[in-house]
């Protein structure tokens, strides 16, 4: 049985929305010492142009596993990803990816951290430094172009990785956990900034994480997966207003939301469901 969720399918409508990402009957089997490990299966999903998902569940569920198989990092063992109407059988420009680890570059400036995907690409020096100068500013760190990692905190680091990632002004953006070793509050101020840049610039994103409440805020949509083997079992609309306050997270329907999604994950606690 194939885990899927389509509108289209569901209302028995023959002619589909157009989809940037379909991921059609995934399948990953890991073969190792301990013998064949089914990390995913037959997991479809669909996600329209500048939607922004969220994928939630308990650790060891699959999520890091989707997420790599969708941006062609890892192969599927059965099952195919179309971006665009295109197979995805290995990481594209069209993609990008934010890992939870900052892994810039310690020898390179902010500036250089951030032409690089454009210095591979053969973008002469002049315009790379033009597109990073303007990505730069967008994230909020004009004047620390001359910076290096060392000098950054955390969440500073961070937002070079999503200008870095953005510089392609890539179809598909994939997020694991990118906030996640962050404090508290400075990952709240993560989430304002990353809708900011999103607004601006509406890629389609797919981002996994382990807080309910950062999913119910940033997402239109809350996939929530179980596993091992991982399936996606539950889809949650967030019906909330754009643009998202903090606010939002002490209101009821938020509330409610969050509510729904742990309870799709299993975990409901008997005090009730507020912001974590």
């Amino acid at each position: 049985m194939s885990h899927t969720f389509s509108m289209s399918e569901a209302t028995g409508e023959t002619a589909p929305r157009d989809y940037v990402l379909r991921a059609e009957g995934l399948t990953k089997v890991y073969n190792g010492g301990q013998g064949h490990v089914l990390a995913l299966d037959d997991v479809s999903l669909q996600v329209c142009p500048g939607e922004f998902v969220c994928v939630v569940g308990a650790s060891g569920c699959g999520k890091t596993t989707l997420l790599r198989v969708l941006g062609g990092l890892v192969p599927p063992t059965r099952g195919r990803i179309l971006l665009g109407g295109e197979p995805v059988t290995a990481p594209r420009r069209r993609i990008g990816f934010v890992f939870q680890r900052a892994n810039l570059m310690p020898w390179r400036t902010v500036l250089r951290n951030v032409t690089l995907p454009l210095e591979i690409a053969g973008v002469s020096r002049a315009e790379a430094e033009e597109r990073a100068r303007a990505w730069i500013r967008l994230v909020g760190l004009e004047g620390y172009e001359r910076a290096y990692p060392r000098q950054l905190s955390g969440g500073m680091q961070q937002r070079v990785v999503l200008a870095r990632a953005l510089i392609h002004d890539p179809t598909l953006l994939l997020l694991d956990e990118p906030f996640g070793a962050l404090d508290a509050l400075t990952r709240e101020r993560m989430n304002l900034e990353l809708l900011r840049i999103w607004a601006v610039r509406r890629p389609t994103v797919v981002m996994v994480t382990h807080s309910i409440p950062e999913a119910v805020f940033l997402a239109d949509r809350v996939l929530v997966m179980t596993g091992p083997p991982g399936r996606i079992s539950h889809e949650i609309q967030v019906d909330l207003e754009r643009p998202r306050t903090l606010q939002m997270m002490y209101d009821e329907r938020f509330a409610a939301l969050a509510r729904r999604v742990r309870q799709a994950i299993g975990t409901l606690v008997n005090d009730g469901v507020g912001p974590e």
